[in-house]
């Protein structure tokens, strides 16, 4: 089974072995076909080392896991829970079973040997954790052009490097005055994520840019509130003299096609209708709000060492506040005006989001903002769907 097939635990399969067992404590008496069964000497022998197997299988199954970049075999699986079996016969005889005769081992005695076994595997484990930090500080050391890839293009740099240079252009030439492809792109990371999408995939080459970059803790936002009220106290200067977008209303006026996207908090979507209303949009402009995304927790460190049919296999959640306030979006706007991306890319079982591009490329670093290669397999799902299908 697939990683991204499983669902999280706990969930209603685990009601199942819950059940099962609660029947089992209930009707499982001695004149039962269950209780006679539960009651011969191999189940009961099962029953004994059960202990010792529980302690066992995790740390077994944890070491080949982390050892292998595949999917476990049937016949791997049979020769761990043979392992697992035999030590736990072992632990039982060797160590559970004489600690428990007092006629060898004193209370105090246990409490002793139990302290000193503790701290020896906190330092042993102690001792594992800083050689493995050690070595995820060394990543030249390892032939892999996933390390190459992040270092290029899955960073912070990457991301706004070729919005930032855009953003000098202050206005649109004379030469598409009268083509109705002029693109006004307005936003913060998310923009230029957007606007990555656009290079890496080559979208919409016959259109002209122009671009503003507003900082996320400012939102975008036109109205008689004073915004500094929904700003930390740290941001509100530099929000109050900049990143504002009534300063991008020249260029949004001369353009045809109006983007706006950011990584939206709830008060500036709730407040969303009247600034687009005092944006003064003709009937012939165009407007598209690009939804917030998140792909969850992301660690590319984890990946290092995997292999291309493991990454693919990667899906997990999106933080619960992304999906909040895309669903505030989808209820306040058209759905020719919204585009819901992380809709269009969460696809997983229970929207679950792929970690990895189907080629095995790290769609983000961060789980916010885009690798090169995100950028270009998002870029080209959103430009194949509606609404931005239209434009060509």
């Amino acid at each position: 089974m697939d990683d991204h097939y499983i669902p999280p635990f706990p969930n209603l399969y685990t009601l199942i072995p819950t059940c099962g067992t609660t029947l089992i404590i209930i009707f499982g008496q001695n004149n039962t076909l269950v209780g006679y069964l539960l009651s011969r000497c191999l189940l009961r022998w099962i029953g004994l080392i059960s202990y010792s197997a529980y302690l066992w299988h995790q740390p077994l199954f944890a070491f080949i896991r982390l050892q292998s970049n595949e999917t476990l075999q049937i016949s791997t699986i049979i020769i761990i829970i043979s392992v697992i079996f035999s030590l736990s016969l072992l632990s039982y005889f060797f160590i559970e079973q004489p600690f428990r005769n007092k006629q060898y081992f004193s209370q105090k005695q246990i409490f002793n040997y139990a302290g000193l076994a503790t701290m020896i595997t906190l330092i042993i484990a102690l001792f594992l954790i800083n050689n493995a930090n050690y070595r995820s500080s060394l990543p030249n050391q390892v032939d892999n052009s996933f390390l190459s890839d992040l270092t290029k293009y899955g960073n912070r740099d990457y991301v706004g490097r070729a919005f930032i240079a855009f953003a000098r252009k202050k206005n649109f030439s004379n030469r598409t005055s009268t083509l109705n492809r002029r693109i006004a792109l307005i936003g913060d990371s998310f923009a230029e994520d957007f606007y990555n999408m656009i290079i890496e995939g080559k979208h919409l080459i016959n259109y002209e840019f122009c671009v503003y970059f507003i900082f996320y803790h400012c939102q975008i936002y036109l109205g008689n509130e004073d915004r500094g009220r929904f700003i930390s106290p740290g941001q509100r200067q530099s929000c109050r003299n900049a990143y504002d977008i009534k300063y991008a209303l020249p260029i949004i006026h001369q353009a045809n096609i109006i983007i706006l996207a950011s990584r939206w908090k709830e008060w500036s979507v709730q407040r969303l209708p009247t600034t687009i209303k005092l944006l003064n949009l003709t009937n012939r402009q165009q407007l598209f709000v690009l939804g917030t995304k998140n792909f969850g927790v992301v660690n590319p460190k984890l990946y290092i060492d995997k292999s291309n049919k493991y990454r693919i296999k990667q899906h997990q959640y999106p933080l619960i506040e992304a999906d909040k306030i895309n669903n505030l979006l989808e209820k306040t706007l058209n759905n020719t005006i919204f585009i819901n991306v992380q809709k269009m890319i969460c696809t997983g079982l229970n929207q679950t989001c792929p970690v990895f591009t189907p080629n095995g490329k790290l769609i983000s670093y961060d789980g916010i903002h885009l690798t090169k290669y995100g950028a270009l397999y998002i870029g080209d799902i959103i430009f194949n769907n509606k609404p931005l299908n239209k434009l060509k």
